[in-house]
Order: structure tokens, then sequence, then C-alpha cells
């Protein structure tokens, strides 16, 4: 039996929505088992979540599916992806190359897609599958400017946020259509979803979540945003809201063109829940549809169904937008979309997660950080091999080291470590120009008040800091620190066990000066993951 049919009905679900869930299963089986039901995608995913996991359990479990497996090696062997490795032809090479994370989602993305691709034609589930994509990979790039820790589960909300409506549309395809009419006549989609289904779209994604065994955290999530826009408080309320508003800005902008006028305030409600500036918010929907194109052929989709439809004329933002997207859709070329501020101020949502900074102009520098993939891969391979092999911990952590300084192409990284009295962390192992004296500095005692490394031991998770002369660093970082260091940015990672802190990693370029871009921190996280797992497959 598939994981769909154990549905697992929400506690406050009607009579009436449990008939429409109990037609949705019929439905479903009688269609076939879709694959993002499947049971393999499922072991996927349980599997890639669990610490205890290496590579080869990940990459084995992919095996089984060999339309996966083929997908998986193009999304690893894609210009975005493949930073001059050379060509992947082994799935285990892509699974350390991408990261667990990055797998697990990629690969519901994938199934997803592959599920509804063929419906009755008088629903337009390419539109809707689009729609997910976009969103999910807008909601990504949202999330990783504000800082918040679990950047995929905020993936995973956005792209399951329709699956409701989809399953719907795909299942009851006629039912759909009556919804759609009755909206169109001028019922609020509540009403019209309630009058022919006798429930929500989003109870229905929420069961279905349910029954497939996603955490709560991503289930709760799967409901309409709060009606007055405010900034979120917490991790749920956070993915909850702009996971419903990103699938709402994208709809606005693939609906008719006479009908999608509400773009602004879309927008506007973004920028008020993030904390981001409008300009940062426009500036990130640009980004991550050029990245949502540039992979869109790996996934299945067809770049011409990311056209949004044109209007006139007019000069609405809406048509602006329209017609940048189809320009990238069509060219995939990396224009910066027209009139479109660059972010100027990037303030974090009020959160359980610590804010990732604003960025400035140096993440264009020419002198930015460049990272080696090459070399990369094959020390992220050596590190596999030394926990495969339960080697110390102490050798594992000096070669991840050596990694973030060699592979990573940080000028300078360190190991701090919290001390046997937990009462001090203090450096322990360095690479790089300077290193003794970086390793020698780093001595201080634990206080999570007013000092930031001292937070980031208590609450987990990275952060970059890309101006230590900024007022906010003032009374967090120790006063002597850019004399003693010469950074003016860096970038920390937490190691944590059972919850209690063990140390952290430190890396920066304060010989040069050059700025850590996007690149440079995903290349940190993949030997600091390797790092963490270590520590709990080791210890």
């Amino acid at each position: 039996m598939s994981s769909h049919d154990r549905g697992a009905i929400a506690p406050d679900a009607t009579p009436n929505h449990q008939r429409t869930m109990a037609r949705l299963r019929e439905g479903l089986q009688r269609l076939g088992d879709l694959p993002i039901f499947s049971t393999s995608i499922n072991r996927v995913r349980r599997v890639s979540s669990d610490p205890k996991s290496d590579a080869m359990a990940v990459t084995q479990e992919i095996l089984k599916d060999a339309n996966l497996s083929t997908k998986l090696l193009r999304l690893g062997n894609s210009a975005y992806y493949n930073r001059g490795v050379g060509k992947i032809s082994a799935v285990s090479r892509a699974v350390i190359m991408l990261g667990f994370e990055t797998v697990r989602n990629v690969t519901l993305t994938l199934k997803l897609i592959e599920s509804f691709q063929n419906a009755n034609p008088a629903v337009d589930m390419s539109r809707m599958l689009v729609k997910s994509y976009l969103a999910a990979g807008f909601v990504r790039e949202l999330a990783e400017r504000c800082g918040v820790k679990d950047i995929e589960e905020s993936y995973v909300c956005a792209l399951l946020y329709s699956l409701g409506e989809t399953t719907v549309a795909y299942v009851l395809p006629e039912e759909y259509v009556d919804i759609k009419r009755l909206i169109a006549d001028g019922r609020s989609p509540a009403a019209a979803e309630n009058a022919v289904l006798g429930t929500s779209v989003h109870l229905i994604s929420q069961d279905l979540a349910a029954s497939w065994e996603f955490p709560p955290s991503v289930v709760s999530t799967m409901a309409p945003p709060p009606e007055s826009p405010c900034t979120a408080k917490d991790r749920v309320s956070f993915n909850r809201s702009i996971a419903a508003l990103s699938h709402r800005l994208l709809e606005n902008l693939y609906s008719d063109a006479r009908t999608g006028n509400d773009l602004a305030e879309t927008l506007e409600r973004l920028s008020k829940t993030t904390g981001l500036n409008d300009g940062a918010v426009e500036h990130y929907l640009g980004e991550s549809f050029r990245q949502s194109c540039a992979l869109a052929a790996e996934y299945g989709l067809d770049k011409q169904l990311l056209k949004p439809p044109l209007g006139g004329a007019e000069a609405t933002l809406r048509n602006k937008w329209a017609r940048q997207f189809s320009f990238l859709a069509s060219r995939g070329e990396p224009a910066a979309p027209p009139e479109v501020d660059a972010p100027a101020t990037i303030i974090a949502p009020a959160s359980d997660s610590e804010p990732e900074q604003g960025r400035d102009q140096r993440t264009a520098d020419p002198l930015a950080l460049r990272v080696d993939p090459g070399l990369q891969l094959k020390m992220i391979q050596e590190i596999t091999d030394l926990i495969a092999n339960s080697a110390r911990l102490s050798d594992v952590f000096a070669k991840v080291v050596e990694g973030l300084h060699r592979g990573a192409g940080f000028e300078r990284a360190l190991l701090c470590l919290v001390t046997p009295d937990r009462r001090r962390y203090v450096g322990r192992l360095a690479a790089g120009s300077g290193h003794d004296a970086l390793r020698e500095y780093f001595a201080f005692p634990i206080k999570t008040d007013d000092d930031l490394f001292s937070r980031i031991l208590s609450q987990g998770g990275e952060l970059t800091v890309d101006d230590t002369a900024a007022a906010e660093w003032g009374n967090l970082l120790p006063a002597d620190f850019v004399k003693m260091t010469g950074a003016d940015s860096f970038i920390v990672a937490a190691l944590r066990f059972q919850d209690k802190p063990v140390g952290f990693f430190y890396a920066d370029c304060a010989v040069s000066r050059r700025a850590i871009d996007k690149e440079a921190r995903r290349s940190m996280l993949q030997f600091v993951t390797q790092a963490r797992l270590a520590l709990r497959l080791c210890s």
C-alpha cells in the first residue's frame, strides 16, 4: 500500500472533507501510483534526512529508480551545479557534489513534475507545475537572504504549497473547472472550493502532506497567509507567509494579463513579511527566475512554459515582468530586470534564526573568492573516506580545515572548540596565512549576551558577516577583533552534538580582502556538513 493510501485526516476535517479525500485516493489508485507518492521517492527522502546515512546509502536508493538516476546525473552535469568539476558519470559523485539536502529536494521536484505532466486537456497542469517550480526557487532565494536556518525546508513548503489544488485538478478535473468558473463569476476561492468539494484545497494539501509523513513544520505552512501583512515571528509563520505570497505573485503574473493587477500589492506584502525592501524583493525575483530558466530542461520543463501571457503596451508592473520573464525564457541570458533597484538595505525577519546581514556591492567584485571545484570534490571524497573508515574526529576536523583553505579557497580557516568546563572557546586547528596568530587570538569566555561567536555556539547554524565595521556588529565582536584579525568579512558555522555546543568553524579572506560570495558560502557548508556528519558517526 502506498503512503497516500494511509491518509491521516486532519483533526478538524469534516465529513465532506473525508468524502472528498476518499474520492481523491480512489482516483489516485485508478490513475496509477503517482511518482511523487512512490515508495522509492519516500525512501530517498528518509535516507537523506537520516543523520547516520552516508552518500552511498542515498545513492543506493536513487539507483533503484533508473529515471531518477538519469535526471539527477543531468542536473549534476548542468552548468548551474557543475562548476568545472568535469563530467560526472556516477550517481555517488553527484550526491557528494550536490549534498544531501539538495539531492532530497531536487528529487522531490523531479517527481512532482513527472507526476502531473499528462492530464485532462481542460486543465492547464503545466502552468500549475511552473508556478510551484518558480515559487520554490523564489522562496529559496528569499529564505537565504533573510538568514533562515533551514533554507531547504522553506523550498519544500513553497514547492508543495499547491499540492491539494494540483491533485484536485489532476484527479477531479471537472470539479476543478467548476471551481474556476465560480471564481470567475465572483465567488471567493474559499467559497468556490467549499461549494464544489465541501472542503478547501489548503486542507487537502495538508492531508496529503501529512499522509506522506512530512513534518508538522511543513504541513502547517499549507494554509492561506494572514489577512494583514506583518513581519513573521517564527519559522512556520515565515514559511507559510512567503510560500502563499510567492504563489499568489506567480498566479498573478501567469494569469490573464487583464486580471493580473495586484502584483504591486503582493510584492509589498512580501517586503513587509521578509523585512526586505521593495527593490530587494524584485531583485531576488529576477535572480531566482534566471536560475529556474537555466535548470528547466533538466527538470523536464519546456522553457516556453515559463513565458507568462503578454499584455498590451500598457506600462504596468505586471506587463514589465511578463516581458522580462518571456525574454529570459526565450534567450536564457542573464540580463538584469529593467527598472529594478538593486537591494540597498536588507533586514532579516524576526524569527528563531540568526539573521544573515545585508550584502554590499563587494559580491560583484572581480576579486571575489574563487573556488577550485575539482580540488574541492577530491577533498570532500577524502573526508568521506575518513568517516567511512571510522577515523578519529581530530583527523576528520583537520582535513575539513584544510578543505576550507585549499578546496573552498578561503585564505584562513580555523576550528574553535569549547573547553571541557564549557566556559570558553579556544582555537585548536588552523590553516592558511598567519594561522598561528589567528588560532592564538581566538580564546574567549562564552557569553551569549554580547559575543557573536557564543551566540553561534548556542543557536547553531551558519552566519556570514559581510562588514565587520557595520554598527550592528559593534557590540557583538571583541573590541580588538578587526585590529587583531584584519578581517572585514568572515563566515562562521557551528558544530553541535545532541543539542550541546562543540565548537565552530571560522573562515575569511583577510589578506586580499576579497568578498565572500554565495558560491564560497555553499562550498564552506559542504565541508562543514561533512564535519557534522563525522561528529554524529564517529563520536
